[in-house]
């Protein structure tokens, strides 16, 4: 494997990266005490989300689970609840089961070696590297989508995709970890790197004018900071077209529990039932007969809203709100009824909350 070497000395590329970090880093949460358990929340949130939108949910969590012992003891449905919104539900449950078997399997220490830490449920190598190496300054690399385009850009890497997990970019950045331990910076080498690509190295317009790394980046040298790293192959997205049926009573919205089989599960949401794209006249007479035919749910569908439109990784969702009431006294067994966003609310999507908000804006409930 050939060895990618930095235009400059180790020393001057962390020199100048550190002094910029020290100046220009962000007040985050996270980084006011950096502990494991803050460390880990903060980087699952982090997965695939941005900080913005990360923070409040962060704070949120941390207040409610202070600990890692109040998490491993904590309830799956309360748990998915107070990550509605952020999406990639997986994460939430893995980070739970990685609390559990840290108390189970660890004395409810947090693991210290790299072979411990990679065992815990949903922690992969990045995760891993930046718990150990920015809570304890051990000598870990750590790639993300930020890292990685810094040094697509920086070393002007022609063949590096925005997807790609480069061997020998992990190996450049394991020697730059060992040199920042060394000196006891590698927590905040990790994080320095992480932060010139989210607020310098950006993927579009880079700032090159304000990045302490200007006067040795190749990429700028040659002009192509722009089209690097290249873009990774997108997965096709599926369309999806459902009806959604909208019954509220004092001010809760019937919901039911989504498949084990499908996409989000274990959430809650309004009943649901697959339409066709060209359905575009949807009549309430035959939802009516629909909803009773595959759900059980005897309704009588006064109208619909305007459709809702929501993406799922590579699900793009196109939701036909039908408000209704129910023909019966009671609902169907599994259908409950709660207020989405509610402060006691089961976990919904963010698309459920959504349409709630649409509904409240014309009806009283």
């Amino acid at each position: 494997m050939e060895k990618l070497a930095l235009p400059v000395p180790v020393a001057n590329f962390c020199r100048d990266l550190l002094r910029w970090y020290q100046r220009h880093r962000r007040d985050l949460p996270w980084r006011r005490k950096l502990e494991p358990y803050s460390v880990l929340l903060a980087e699952v949130m982090l997965q695939q989300t941005q900080v913005k939108t990360v923070v409040p949910y962060y704070q949120r969590f941390l207040k409610r689970y202070p600990t890692l012992e109040d998490l491993a003891e904590s309830d799956e449905e309360e748990v998915l609840s107070l990550w509605s919104g952020l999406g990639y539900y997986s994460r939430a449950r893995n980070l739970r089961r990685a609390a559990q078997q840290i108390r189970d399997c660890h004395g409810g220490e947090f693991p210290r070696t790299y072979e411990e830490m990679i065992r815990l449920p949903g922690v992969g190598r990045y995760t891993a590297g930046a718990v150990l190496s920015i809570a304890y300054g051990q000598p870990l690399p750590i790639l993300d989508g930020n890292i990685r385009r810094v040094f697509a850009r920086y070393l002007k890497m022609d063949g590096l995709s925005a997807g790609d997990d480069s061997p020998p970019l992990w190996d450049l950045l394991t020697r730059l970890s060992r040199y920042a331990a060394a000196r006891k910076e590698v927590s905040d080498l990790n994080q320095a790197l992480m932060e010139l690509g989210a607020l310098v190295c950006t993927p579009r317009a880079p700032s090159c004018s304000r990045c302490p790394l200007e006067g040795s980046c190749l990429g700028l040298k040659a002009g192509v900071q722009e089209k690097l790293p290249l873009p990774r192959a997108r997965r096709a997205v599926k369309r999806l077209s459902y009806a959604v049926a909208v019954v509220c009573h004092q001010d809760r919205f019937l919901l039911a529990r989504i498949r084990e089989s499908e996409f989000l599960k274990g959430m809650w949401e309004f009943p649901r039932i697959r339409v066709k794209d060209r359905e575009r006249n949807l009549s309430p007479e035959m939802l009516e007969g629909a909803f009773h035919r595959e759900l059980g749910l005897s309704l009588n569908i006064g109208g619909l809203l305007k459709p809702v439109r929501h993406q799922i990784t590579f699900r793009r969702l196109t939701l036909h709100p039908a408000v209704g009431t129910l023909r019966t006294a009671t609902p169907p067994s599994g259908l409950v009824w709660a207020d989405p966003g509610g402060e006691r609310s089961v976990p919904v999507p963010s698309y459920v909350a959504k349409i709630a908000r649409l509904y409240r804006q014309i009806h009283d409930c």
